[in-house]
């Protein structure tokens, strides 16, 4: 590594160095070698104009793909309705729901022509044995009872209860 030999101005001797040193610090050396100014940064401030505009384009564009969205869904529910006949049709026995309440054990919500209610798992085996033990003609009674109203639900339950129903 070769040495710079430099002769100090005070004493007149040769001073050794690794290398040559310059001040940089006082302004002497270019800091910004490709001589471009440095774009300073504005905030951006939810009073200004700029801010006002760049929300307002924001929004449309949201407002845009939530239209899009929410059409091609619009189609897709129509195109799977078409698929299947009306469920409005499709009634649905409430002995059956009794039963599946027995076999899972669990209360279930019960659908009638004026609403529904949940059934519990003690009422809903009541009812079934009953179901399975009365003849012909009181079983289609109860059936109709229970696939009525609300109200005629709770008088079968009723009459369930009062037959001294055993577990």
């Amino acid at each position: 590594m070769a040495k710079w030999k430099e002769v100090s101005a005070y004493t007149g001797e040769e001073i050794e160095e690794d290398a040559p040193t310059n001040n940089a610090g006082s302004g002497a050396v270019d800091m910004n070698p490709t001589g471009m100014k440095k774009k300073k940064k504005s905030l951006l401030d939810a009073r200004t104009k700029a801010y006002k505009e760049h929300k307002a384009k924001l929004e449309a564009a949201r407002q845009k793909r939530m239209s899009e969205k929410k059409s091609k869904f619009v189609e897709k529910v129509k195109e799977s309705l078409d698929d299947f006949n009306r469920e409005s049709f499709l009634a649905e026995d409430n002995v059956d729901v009794l039963k599946s309440i027995v076999k899972s054990k669990q209360a279930k919500p019960v659908k009638f022509k004026d609403g529904s209610m949940k059934c519990d798992f003690y009422t809903a085996s009541a009812m079934v044995q009953v179901l399975d033990k009365v003849n012909a003609t009181n079983k289609e009674k109860l059936t109709k009872m229970i696939n009525g109203t609300k109200k005629s639900f709770l008088q079968a339950q009723n009459a369930v209860m009062k037959l001294g129903f055993k577990k």
